[in-house]
């Protein structure tokens, strides 16, 4: 890379910020201020003192090697397979057969109107441009479901289907592509095609799952170096996807080669970093691995989409003659948008396999169906030589289905996502649930009780004077009264038992964490602890009243894997009842601390529960605590001298946690010098 194409990847990083606050303060979609700003630097670009800027290009290889598994991770790894297996049905449709249907109608419906004007394109190049308009990026549009609140399942659809589709869709493309260059020879070429198709998500899947699998157990050998942690899983990323692409160039049995799909393989291997090897990962790290790929994507997406139009400008068309096919193209992709979403969400209604999908959330998978970097990408992966025989135009197919798809982008971004807002808006889907507003209602109730409180000591202590502390009260008081007046709820008993057992559930995942970043539990107790409490956070929210007991929940399908893995190297027996023993520990202690939290809550706030209303939720979690108390007992009594040196661990372990954080604290305060918190830290070893 040379110095001038190095300073117009800066200048173009310092110029996507500047949008970005820009988009803020205007309140535009991001994505859509930063393409309209890539449009602007065309001509700018032409000037003299500015040519450097034309210098840093979008290249199949940069694309597609390093830009695109760092989209995959990012998305990937945020996506929690419980909820995705919740709605598979629902993305499994949309990722594929949706996919099929739009694919199909784009290429019939471009070919037929293109003939109707006189306009001769091969029917491959049609099926090249569906197949990669046809993948969803669903960035600009989950900014704006986050912005106005729109339900999550809605949410977790969106994503499911961009993150999937993105697999099929390339797989898709690529076996046409085959058949682009070597031809079609009637039903052994569709044989072919659906070998090549079924192999790359096969062998994707598998291969995802081994280096995922393989990463995470790195991972767990380096936790407590957080630095090479975060460098596997990006390695991982780029790994899996470079080698899936080597081994798709050289495996070759029984004279057929062997295709897996680098997109399916990295998806699967970021699904597993993210669900199971995450918890591997030492937890003060966790929170900076989720900052640092959310900012690398964010980074990516910005040169993507500011490129855009330094991109469609190099192009070697007469953008003038290409209005009426741009046009023709983003009608067409719409409808087909349309089709591939109604009759398959109809579909899935009537069929009744998951929870019916209401129209208005029909409305808004077909209108905000935007198209991004994996669109730009596909396109790029056609050679420039390539011309289909009887091509009859001076620019290349490559050129030509690049300026419809850029040209199907600026539409779905320039009309689509600037309308989502108002749409969302006006289906509704903005608006709180009764359990939302109840617990609205209540948030507000408890600031405003503790920040009164706050006053009133400082108040007392002589920090604030009397016409200050009166003129602020009133203005929290008009904030909580205004809280009250918005949002006047019935009292209805299942409101209630929904807002405070929704409290309950978070003081247990607190806690649970909490035990989880001492080291007290591992990640199998943890996903599984934290696998029931999503289950009653979902039946609350549903408007379901929680049984008399919370009930265990079948893991997901990375449990069962686990469990499978687990069973064939054969653990020790001891290793079982130790780990049952610390899973009742953490149940006994989460459950004692919400008792304890929750009397406080009724006290604090009487206003807002009655201790009646409370009392019921107290008993509850009383109860699960005795019954978890007792499965201690009677593992105690079974295997007492194990576990009484596992107590002497634990105890040990919460003795030098707590000396790390006193020393640490001591560094904070300046107490200490650098050099002594090194050397006393090494010291203070009571655990092991």
């Amino acid at each position: 890379m040379t110095i001038t194409a190095l300073l117009a990847l800066f200048t173009l990083l310092a110029i996507a910020c500047l949008t970005y606050f820009a988009a803020a303060r205007f309140k535009v979609p991001y994505t859509v201020l930063l393409v309209a700003v890539g449009l602007l630097l065309v001509p700018v670009a032409h000037l003299p003192v500015f040519a450097f800027l034309k210098d840093f290009q979008l290249t199949p290889e940069l694309l597609f090697y390093l830009f695109l598994p760092v989209l995959i991770f990012e998305s990937a790894y945020n996506i929690r397979v419980r909820s995705v297996q919740e709605n598979i049905y629902s993305i499994s449709l949309l990722s594929v057969v949706s996919l099929l249907i739009s694919t199909a109608f784009v290429t019939l419906g471009l070919h037929f109107i293109f003939q109707m004007l006189g306009i001769e394109i091969q029917p491959i190049v049609f099926l090249l441009f569906g197949a990669l308009i046809s993948a969803t990026d669903p960035v600009a549009v989950l900014a704006l479901f986050k912005e106005y609140g729109a339900p999550r399942r809605l949410s977790l659809i969106f994503e499911g289907e961009s993150l999937f589709n993105d697999g099929t869709a390339v797989a898709l493309f690529l076996v046409l592509l085959e058949v682009a260059f070597n031809g079609y020879h009637g039903i052994s070429t569709v044989g072919e095609g659906i070998f090549l198709f079924t192999s790359m998500v096969l062998g994707g899947i598998i291969f995802g799952l081994l280096m995922g699998g393989l990463f995470s157990k790195l991972i767990e050998a380096t936790r407590s170096n957080e630095n090479v942690s975060i460098i596997l899983m990006l390695v991982l990323a780029h790994l899996t996807f470079i080698l899936a692409e080597v081994i798709s160039h050289h495996l070759i049995l029984g004279g057929m080669e062997i295709k897996i799909s680098a997109i399916i393989a990295t998806t699967i291997a970021s699904i597993v970093m993210g669900n199971y090897g995450r918890y591997k990962v030492a937890p003060h790290a966790q929170e900076f691995v989720d900052k640092f790929w959310s900012q690398f994507a964010f980074m990516i997406n910005s040169l993507v989409f500011i490129l855009m139009g330094l991109l469609f400008s190099e192009l070697p068309i007469n953008i003038i003659d290409f209005i009426a096919p741009i046009s023709i193209a983003i009608a067409v992709v719409a409808v087909g948008r349309a089709l591939s979403i109604y009759p398959v969400i109809g579909f899935l209604n009537t069929l009744k396999l998951e929870e019916r999908i209401p129209t208005s959330w029909q409305n808004l998978l077909a209108w905000g169906s935007l198209r991004g970097a994996l669109a730009i990408t596909m396109v790029l992966l056609i050679p420039d030589t390539w011309r289909p025989e009887g091509w009859p135009y001076p620019y290349a197919p490559k050129d030509f289905i690049m300026a419809l798809t850029i040209g199907c982008i600026y539409a779905t971004l320039f009309i689509k996502a600037v309308s989502i807002g108002p749409l969302i808006k006006k289906t509704g889907l903005d608006s709180l649930t009764d359990v939302e507003k109840l617990e609205y209602r209540d948030a507000s109730g408890y600031i405003h009780a503790h920040v009164i409180q706050r006053l009133d000591t400082l108040k007392e202590k002589g920090y604030v004077d009397a016409a200050g502390y009166a003129h602020v009260c009133k203005k929290l008081e008009d904030i909580r009264s205004a809280a009250e007046k918005r949002f006047k709820i019935a009292h209805k008993p299942s409101l209630t038992h929904a807002a405070l057992h929704i409290h309950a559930l978070g003081i247990e995942r607190y806690y649970l964490q909490d035990l989880f970043n001492h080291g007290e539990i591992n990640d199998r107790i943890m996903r599984r602890i934290q696998g029931n409490i999503a289950s009653q956070l979902d039946k609350l929210e549903h408007g379901e009243v929680l049984g008399s007991h919370p009930g265990s929940v079948k893991g997901d399908w990375l449990d069962t894997l686990t469990d499978v893995f687990h069973r064939i190297i054969k653990r020790n027996k001891e290793d079982f009842f130790i780990e049952k023993f610390l899973y009742y520990r953490a149940k006994a202690i989460i459950t004692r601390k919400v008792v304890k939290e929750m009397a406080q809550f009724s006290e604090e706030n009487v206003k807002l529960f009655t201790s009646e209303e409370v009392s019921p939720v107290i008993e509850r979690y009383r109860a699960y605590n005795k019954a978890a108390e007792a499965q201690l007992s009677t593992l105690l009594a079974e295997h007492k001298a194990a576990l009484e040196k596992v107590n002497t661990s634990l105890v040990a372990l919460a003795a030098e946690k707590h000396q790390h954080q006193l020393l640490d604290d001591l560094l904070y305060r300046e107490l200490i010098t650098p050099k002594v918190h090194i050397s006393l830290r090494n010291k203070l070893k009571v655990a092991g």
